[in-house]
């Protein structure tokens, strides 16, 4: 027989644990929120939640609102409440949310009801029927007869338990009684970021006004309320999938600015960059943060045309003609009124017309620039600089085991504007070892591959450049 204290005692234990109920915590305990979001398609979310157990031991513990495309094995929650033990014995993810069709799905095999309704939307009839498939559409047995569809509605008993209504993490844990506050967290996709500029150009083009914005996307399957949103540049390594692909880099991308602006400092060997207030960043929402804003920069116009590499390799006839590209750059110093490390992104040019109106010039991509560098960004193309190539000359010098060459062009470049003299700068390529023998202009060897000829043409004016090259390949 077991003695009347121990029997006592089991029986106040099982109580207890019978008495434990499911806590849930849900946004309404959420006491802070941090988001450092990459824009490769994924952000860290640091959620930290304030809750009380009722008594000590194991309890099972719902956490709510946290991200549809949470990556599970992510999450890592603290206890920021040291003089109380709390620690998480178990982790699911639950991510069967509530639909009517999950619901219906639980209730495959299984009894349910079906009312009819006539044409004033009164109940006609009542049938209990088994749900037997969803395939293609719901298929229900009513005594010996088999149903497609049903006109009415469909009466369910209840919710299942492992149905939830938004995505949940649920927990055993054991802890202490008394308050606690954790932080959660995880990695999730669906955050990205981009950097986008904003150039203002004046008519002389030898100047301009730069601003850098942030435009956030969330589609994570949460919202961020009042979220302290920070960002992060430069080439993160995430660990590949155990399927056998190619190894893959996520390249992460940032922002930059100074106060009262975006605040930026170096994090490892990338650059962080902190949104000054809170922000809330709905679910399916774009946002747009204002990243720099800098006047007075000097700029410098380029005009580029490239010649390539296979007009040497064999004999051309006839005249090739080539853009003049249309290239500005800008020295991204502090002397320069701007010094800030560029997060990658695509910069708009604009300028004002005779009427003073602003009008869209063109867009490029640049990469990530450090401070000190120069960023090029190419406009498109010169539509009053012609180019045209012509061969002059081509020996093939070639023995059994290499093959030679000897090349000569004239570049035709004409001016067609009414007042403004232009430099071109023509970029000739070579493949393999290559020598000019002769030119009307100078070069300098811009590579191992390019000769690069700087050719002054007046307005109006039509100037010619000629080289001879001799090569190897």
């Amino acid at each position: 027989m077991i003695p009347r204290a121990l029997g006592v005692a089991c029986l106040l234990l099982l109580s207890q644990l019978a008495a434990q109920p499911q806590l849930t915590i849900g946004a309404d305990d959420r006491t802070g929120l941090e988001v450092t979001i990459y824009n490769s398609n994924i952000g860290l979310v640091k959620d930290t939640r304030s809750f009380s157990l009722t008594r000590g031991g194991r309890a099972e513990v719902l956490l709510e609102d946290v991200a549809a495309k949470v990556q599970a094995e992510t999450v890592l929650p603290v206890s920021l409440t040291p003089q109380r033990q709390w620690v998480v014995l178990e982790q699911n993810y639950e991510y069967d949310l509530l639909t009517p069709n999950t619901l219906l799905a639980k209730y495959v095999g299984r009894p349910v009801r079906l009312l009819t309704y006539d044409s004033d939307n009164k109940v006609v009839e009542r049938q209990t029927a088994t749900l037997l498939s969803l395939n293609e559409g719901p298929l229900y047995q009513v005594g010996k007869e088999i149903h497609i569809k049903h006109p009415g509605h469909v009466i369910l008993p209840e919710v299942p338990e492992e149905l939830v209504a938004r995505p949940s993490l649920r927990w055993l844990v054991e802890g202490d009684q008394g308050k606690h506050t954790i932080q959660v967290s995880y990695l999730t996709s669906g955050l990205t970021w981009k950097a986008d500029y904003v150039l203002k150009v004046n008519q002389a083009v030898t100047g301009g006004d730069l601003t850098g914005w942030i435009t956030l996307n969330n589609q994570s399957g949460i919202a961020y309320p009042d979220a302290s949103v920070k960002l992060v540049a430069g080439d993160v390594h995430r660990a590949p999938p155990e399927r056998r692909y190619p190894p893959v880099q996520t390249r992460l991308e940032l922002a930059r600015a100074r106060p009262p602006e975006v605040t930026e400092e170096a994090f490892m060997e990338y650059h962080l960059y902190t949104i000054p207030w809170k922000t809330t960043l709905k679910h399916n929402q774009q946002k747009q943060v204002e990243l720099l804003s800098r006047s007075g920069l000097g700029l410098e116009r380029h005009y580029l045309v490239d010649v390539p590499a296979y007009f040497v390799t064999g004999t051309r006839k006839g005249e090739s003609k080539l853009p003049v590209n249309v290239q500005l750059s800008f020295a991204n110093t502090k002397a320069n009124h701007l010094g800030d490390p560029l997060p990658g992104g695509i910069i708009r040019i604009y300028s004002e017309d005779r009427a003073g109106t602003l009008q869209f010039a063109g867009e490029d991509r640049i990469d990530h620039t450090p401070r000190d560098e120069e960023v090029k960004v190419t406009l498109g193309k010169a539509f009053d600089l012609v180019c045209e190539v012509r061969q002059t000359e081509y020996e093939d010098l070639s023995d059994r085991r290499t093959r030679r060459y000897e090349s000569g062009f004239e570049v035709s470049l004409r001016n067609r504007k009414e007042q403004e003299t232009v430099t071109i700068g023509v970029l000739a390529h070579f493949p393999g070892e290559w020598q000019i023998r002769d030119s009307s202009h100078d070069h300098v060897q811009e590579d191992a591959f390019t000769a690069r000829f700087s050719v002054e043409v007046p307005a109006g004016k039509e100037v010619i450049l000629s080289y001879s090259v001799k090569g190897t390949l």
